[in-house]
């Protein structure tokens, strides 16, 4: 198994038809039911940083090569037994012999080969790909269980990054993103029906130890108040994501500090956006202490980079924007009068059911903007819209706008952010700077205290001269989990261990 399954050991609801229609989760011994915020678009193995898929598949259908010890960091064998540097460029990878794919296909270094040249794809919109930002790979079968992996440039850290690349069926559709995955893991994939519920079921051929979970299903129910209600009633084990004002029962709700962070991404490509003196304006406009406690939980805290402190290249001496709104009006006249448009209308756009209160924090973020000179209005809308603004390919011309988005990197570097959101051509990135460029490449290329040094100037370069981004919060979360299981929550909204869960 996994080395975090080996170290881990989940407004009452009224509506009587619906517990009818899915039944009672304590009706069925070993099975378990899990009430999600949103379904996924798809249920691909190319995209298990998502949080929608990540959720259901990762380490439960579709399994890593490596996985990340939670309190280091540090690589530990998956499906890779070990690994170890033939020159600069290349790792090698020694694989778990005897493991077999849900469809009876053996896991082998051929099917690694196939796996990343899937995952490389650009006709697939594959999320994880956009984590290894320009990154060229080739691959070299050694042996049935051997295979050399090149890199360009130089990846220093690959057995981390490994940890969020999923190794699904090699004979998975190349030309679509999936709906019904094949992995090695301890769960396979069984149905998704047409009210959009998803069902696992325990995979007896699984290379690792058996869990108790037989069956897992997986509900969706976009009210927090439902889903918490689901575990009072016994029709769910575990309700996800709750919101903090539903987080009510001390003996079933769970809060914990995920990797996640929020921001709002300036996308400056005009006026009145292109002027830092705007965009600094917004950053010293933004009440953050505000809204602590009162539209967000009070665990939160203040960000000052899109990653946490535990992260290696964060900038101890970086500190969060003070709330100076008369700044901020000084800053918005000196540039208006120098002829830039500040009051011209500007989108804020949101992602519906992206996290709890999400629309109400953005409406208080626009309020105390437009009063001090902005004429910001806020704009929620589909998932699937939302990610044609914030995912490259960009249209041609590209509006000046505010995006709120949210960044999980729990992968223990830097590299995992900086290039992917502020290199020139990063997936979701809108900046554009040489100086940062070579500090991100030089910072990616070195290792030790040096790797460190770099991604911190390059955070001290991000923070102050190009503020590409209104920095928000470390988010909390909250989970209910229901009396007849043990189960302890990760650090993470992009995976939910079911091969940890055990029944009283």
């Amino acid at each position: 198994m996994s080395f975090v399954k080996k170290l881990l050991g989940a407004t009452l609801f009224a509506a009587t038809a619906l517990v009818a229609t899915h039944g009672m989760a304590a009706d069925a011994s070993k099975s378990v039911t899990i009430a999600l915020e949103t379904n996924p678009d798809y249920l691909d193995g190319c995209s298990i940083s998502s949080s929608q898929v990540g959720i259901v598949l990762r380490q439960n259908v579709i399994e890593t090569l490596t996985v990340l010890d939670p309190k280091t960091g540090l690589p530990q064998p998956d499906l890779a037994t070990s690994w170890d540097r033939v020159d600069d460029h290349t790792w090698r990878f020694h694989l778990r012999e005897g493991v077999k794919f849900h469809d009876g296909e053996d896991f082998n270094a051929q099917a690694v080969a196939t796996i990343l040249a899937r995952h490389f794809n650009p006709n697939l919109a594959c999320l994880d790909r956009t984590k290894i930002a320009n990154v060229k790979m080739t691959t070299k079968v050694v042996d049935d269980h051997t295979i050399d992996i090149t890199t360009d440039p130089v990846q220093v850290l690959l057995p981390v990054l490994f940890n969020m690349v999923g190794m699904f069926a090699p004979n998975t559709d190349n030309t679509q993103l999936s709906r019904s995955p094949i992995g090695t893991g301890p769960y396979k994939f069984t149905n998704w029906d047409s009210d959009g519920n998803i069902t696992l079921d325990r995979f007896d051929g699984y290379w690792g130890t058996k869990p108790a979970v037989e069956e897992a299903k997986y509900v969706v129910r976009p009210d927090s108040a439902v889903r918490t209600a689901m575990v009072q009633t016994g029709e769910a084990d575990i309700a996800q994501d709750i919101a903090a004002q539903d987080a009510t029962d001390p003996k079933m709700d769970v809060s914990f500090f995920n990797t996640n962070t929020t921001q709002v991404r300036i996308v400056y490509t005009a006026p009145p956006l292109n002027d830092i003196r705007v965009r600094k304006a917004l950053n010293l406009a933004f009440d953050r202490d505000s809204l602590i406690g009162t539209i967000l939980p009070a665990g939160v805290q203040k960000a000052t980079h899109l990653y946490l402190p535990n992260i290696n290249g964060y900038n101890p001496d970086l500190k969060p924007w003070p709330y100076d709104p008369d700044q901020a009006k000084q800053l918005l006249a000196a540039a208006k009068a120098d002829g830039v448009p500040v009051d011209q209308p500007l989108r804020l756009v949101g992602r519906i059911g992206f996290y709890a209160n999400q629309e109400e924090l953005l409406q208080a973020m626009a309020q105390m903007w437009n009063a001090v000179g902005f004429n910001i209005k806020v704009e929620m809308m589909e998932k699937s819209q939302w990610l044609a603004l914030v995912n490259r390919p960009y249209p041609p011309v590209r509006e000046p706008m505010l995006i709120a988005e949210m960044h999980d990197n729990g992968n223990g570097d830097a590299s995992f952010t900086m290039p992917f959101k502020y290199h020139t051509g990063g997936q979701q990135s809108d900046t554009s700077d040489p100086k940062l460029d070579k500090l991100l490449d030089d910072a990616a290329a070195a290792t030790g205290p040096e790797r460190t040094k770099l991604y911190q100037e390059a955070d001290k370069m991000v923070a102050e001269d190009v503020v590409p981004s209104v920095f928000m919060y470390y988010m909390v979360s909250f989970m209910r989990v229901g009396p007849r299981i043990d189960f302890t929550p990760l650090a993470s909204n992009t995976e939910l261990d079911l091969a940890s869960i055990k029944f009283k």
